[in-house]
């Protein structure tokens, strides 16, 4: 091997391949985070589904669902929940969670994550909240 392949590998070969790997790992975490906003909805969905009566959320039920999302969301932070509308297609409930990364992130810092889930009503009610997990 001459000096010039060495120099080569040294220069760009292993730059690039540090990149291509730290890029991957911080990718591999959003993926991730991610997925556990598709489980949040999913939960959330199926706890509104199954209330008869949408615009009440207290009691022991509401503490324990709030506290099994919480630790789905990334750090396990307390997750915020926006005000419910009632208004829209009748039969409907539409969840959204969102999710901003964090500033300190090498590549993807401050990208602003969500998804939505929408599904009928199993008792003909119509609902929209947002839901926050808090940055970490």
């Amino acid at each position: 091997m001459g000096l010039g392949q060495i120099m080569a590998t040294l220069l760009v070969v292993l730059p690039t391949l540090a990149f291509i790997v730290t890029f991957m790992l911080a990718y591999w975490n959003v993926m991730q985070i991610d997925y556990k906003l598709k489980l949040i909805a999913n939960m959330s969905a199926d706890y509104a589904n199954n209330k008869e009566d949408l615009t009440e959320f207290s009691g022991d039920e509401f503490t324990s669902f709030v506290a099994s999302v919480s630790k789905i969301c990334p750090g396990e932070k307390d997750i915020l929940i926006g005000t419910p509308t009632y208004q829209g297609s009748a039969g409907i409930i539409s969840i959204n969670v969102v999710y901003v990364t964090p500033l300190t992130d090498n590549y993807l810092a401050g990208k602003r994550l969500s998804t939505n889930m929408q599904t009928y009503s199993y008792h003909d009610q119509n609902m929209s909240v947002t839901l926050t997990c808090p940055t970490i």
